[in-house]
């Protein structure tokens, strides 16, 4: 599967969300980029929308969506 840059900027939000969103990126292991495309994904997921992986080929089942975002 070939990978493609995806970049994402320009959103501004309020001080207190950004902690937030930081702090659960992190410890998710992820980084703020990688959390927010991750979180998209499962969304799209839960929309009825197919794509093979996020990162890489699988590593988004439907076992890990719902859950692991609450």
């Amino acid at each position: 599967m070939a990978s493609a840059r995806l970049f994402l900027n320009g959103a501004d939000v309020d001080r207190q969300f950004r902690e937030e969103f930081f702090d659960a990126a992190n410890r998710a292991g992820m980084t703020p980029g990688e959390f927010a495309i991750m979180a998209a994904a499962e969304k799209m997921t839960r929309m009825g929308r197919s794509f093979p992986g996020v990162f890489r080929k699988g590593d988004l089942r439907p076992t890990n969506t719902r859950s692991e975002a609450a």
